[in-house]
C-alpha cells in the first residue's frame, strides 16, 4: 500500500495559515488589496500558483514603498515555527496507516514550502516528502518507478484541488482517489468530479476508507 498525500489544506490548515500572515501585514501598513494583489505573481497565469513571501514583499515595495526589511524579519520569525497549523487529525492518520505507507507530495514554491513543511515538523510523523513546482503525477510516476510497486498494490492519492486530482487520474487511471474537503479548507466552491474515487471531509474519514479496502486486498 502506497498513500500520497498533499500538504497545504489536508495536512496544514492553509487557510488560518494566510489569515494570520495577510494580518501581519496589514499590522505593518499594507493595505488588503495590496497584499492581495501580489499575493501571488500577476504575470502567473498557471491554475494553481505557487506562493513566495520574500518576492511578495518585493512587488509591495515597488508599488507602495514599506519597510521591506523589517517585513522580511517578521515573515522569517513568524514561519520559524508552524507546528500549530497542523491538523489535529494528522498523527492518528499516520499512526493507524504507517508512516512508511505515506509520502507527502506537495506543489509550491521550492524554497518557501521547504521552509513551510519542515517548520511545521510534520517530518516527526511522515519522513518521505517531495516538494514539486511543476506535476505531482510525474512525481508520483517517478516514485512508483523506483520502488518498483507491485501491479497488485493499492495505490491511493489524497488531495484538496480537483485540477492535481485529474492530471494524476489521468496518468494512474487504477490509482484511489480521496478529494479532501475540509471544513477549514480554502476551496469551498469546489466539487467532486468523475476523477475522485471518493469525497471525505477529515482524516479520519480518508483513514476508514484507506483501511477497508487495503483489508478487502489482503
Amino acid at each position: 500500500m502506497k498513500v500520497f498525500i498533499d500538504f497545504d489544506d489536508v495536512i496544514f490548515n492553509t487557510k488560518r495559515f494566510k489569515e494570520d500572515f495577510k494580518n501581519m501585514f496589514l499590522e505593518n501598513g499594507v493595505p488588503t488589496d495590496i497584499f492581495d494583489k501580489y499575493y501571488n505573481d500577476p504575470n502567473d497565469t498557471r491554475a494553481i500558483k505557487t506562493f513566495d513571501p520574500w518576492k511578495q514583499i518585493k512587488r509591495i515595495n515597488g508599488e507602495m514603498g514599506i519597510d521591506a526589511e523589517k517585513l522580511t524579519r517578521l515573515v522569517n520569525e513568524y514561519i520559524a515555527d508552524m507546528s500549530a497549523y497542523v491538523f489535529a487529525d494528522v498523527p492518528g492518520f499516520v499512526h493507524e496507516i504507517g508512516d512508511g505507507n505515506i509520502c507527502i507530495v506537495s506543489f509550491g514554491e521550492k524554497e518557501f514550502q521547504t521552509k513551510k513543511i519542515m517548520n511545521s515538523k510534520i517530518s516527526e510523523y511522515i519522513k518521505d516528502i517531495v516538494i514539486t513546482e511543476s506535476s505531482k503525477a510525474e512525481e508520483i510516476e517517478n516514485i512508483l518507478e523506483k520502488e518498483c510497486a507491485s501491479k497488485n498494490e493499492k495505490i491511493f492519492f489524497l488531495d484538496d484541488r480537483i485540477e492535481q486530482i485529474h492530471d494524476v487520474k489521468e496518468k494512474f487511471p487504477d490509482i484511489i482517489t480521496i478529494f479532501v474537503k475540509r471544513p477549514e479548507g480554502r476551496y469551498q466552491e469546489m466539487a467532486r468530479e468523475e476523477c475522485c474515487n471518493f469525497e471525505v471531509h477529515s482524516l479520519k474519514e480518508a483513514e476508514n476508507i484507506i483501511k477497508r479496502i487495503a483489508q478487502k486486498n489482503d
